[in-house]
């Protein structure tokens, strides 16, 4: 009994806090309270595009500002914290062709300036800089290059396929990380679907050089799309990255197909394609299903045969358990869609026996000629 009290007593009171905080009202901050200055122009490029822009703040305040100019070269400006100029723009990306896109920066503990970008002409190529701001002047004018810049274009990779995407950051002794991602894989084992890749670059600052510490490392060594990635490197050094990545996704997949007197090995290839074996031809494959249910990816296919014609090799090998699942010839369309069942992803093999042509429907007889070619 007085435990029952206390509940309903320790009820009353929480009831009563909730209803308290019902009616409490948060203080919003004013946009007066939190913007410390107006908003500024940083550089006016006149008939230039400049975009891509990106920023960091060293430890007096000033923001070093990196930039793409007609995605063609990679331009730094340098303000003090109350917005005043101290280097004007200046290019930092060397003569000649260049296709600078998507750079990152990063202020280290002696507020020199490290930048990563891709350079997309020809072989698209991952680059870092490294800047010394406090070898200018910084009296308003524009900065030399080569005065300011203590490591110059150093390439972190360049391969066949394409890189692109990269950012990075320091840790505690002023080393690069630099991450990024890449459709390059020696054994080409990932179909060219982008990876995240991760280099580490340590700055010698007496021969000005870059000396790769840690090589370019594959991160992310599974099928399936990675893009987008970012690094940061916490107080104790460790490198913390993220990035975008299909695993967990769903792929839903629809074919209609052949099925005229000539389609027979095609549509044991076919099968093959989807769920593994050996091609007509010689060569394995694992299949796309499978494959991708290893990286996490479900795959919702149907498999349709124009005018309900079967190949033998439709309804045998590497296809018979599809066509069992699609009802072994005897079902058309579901009415129901796949997944909505744990389990059933698969519409296997069906016939179509009824197609929108022309804005009309139109029914394809089995003939195993004309109509079983009716793709409309």
């Amino acid at each position: 009994m007085e435990t029952g009290k206390m509940r309903n007593s320790i009820t009353m009171v929480l009831l009563m806090m909730m209803s308290t905080f019902a009616v409490m009202e948060f203080p919003k901050a004013e946009a007066s309270e939190v913007v410390l200055t107006d908003a500024i122009q940083i550089v006016n490029g006149g008939s230039a595009n400049d975009k891509m822009v990106t920023a960091d703040a060293d430890s007096m305040g000033n923001v070093h500002i990196v930039w793409s100019r007609n995605t063609q070269h990679l331009w730094y400006q340098m303000h003090n914290p109350r917005g005043d100029v101290l280097i004007l723009e200046t290019q930092i990306s060397n003569p000649g062709a260049h296709r600078a896109w998507h750079p990152d920066i990063r202020v280290d503990h002696d507020d020199n300036v490290h930048i990563t970008w891709t350079d997309k002409a020809g072989q698209w190529t991952i680059f870092y800089t490294m800047l010394d701001p406090s070898q200018d002047d910084q009296d308003g004018d524009s900065a030399v290059d080569a005065v300011i810049t203590i490591i110059d274009d150093f390439e972190v990779s360049v391969h066949t396929q394409n890189r692109d995407w990269p950012a990075i950051d320091v840790d505690s002794e002023n080393n690069a990380h630099i991450v990024w991602e890449d459709s390059f894989e020696p054994l080409d084992k990932y179909y060219q679907q982008p990876q995240i890749y991760y280099s580490m670059i340590e700055p010698d600052l007496q021969s000005r050089e870059a000396i790769v510490a840690v090589g370019e490392t594959l991160l992310t060594p599974i099928i399936g799309h990675k893009g987008h990635p970012d690094v940061a490197v916490d107080a104790d050094d460790f490198v913390q990255i993220v990035w975008d990545d299909t695993r967990g996704g769903k792929v839903e997949i629809v074919a209609p197909i052949d099925t005229s007197g000539s389609m027979n090995t095609e549509w044991a290839d076919m099968c093959v394609v989807f769920y593994g074996g050996y091609f007509a031809s010689g060569g394995f494959f694992e299949g796309l299903k499978p494959m991708l249910l290893r990286a996490n990816m479900t795959v919702y296919e149907t498999l349709y045969a124009l005018s309900g014609n079967w190949p033998a090799a439709a309804t045998s090998g590497n296809c018979a358990a599809a066509y069992q699942t699609g009802g072994s010839g005897g079902q058309g369309p579901r009415s129901t869609p796949l997944g909505l069942v744990p389990g059933d992803d698969s519409g296997g093999i069906r016939e179509l026996t009824e197609v929108v042509y022309n804005g009309g429907a139109v029914n394809l007889p089995q003939d195993g000629g004309y109509y079983s070619e009716f793709w409309g």
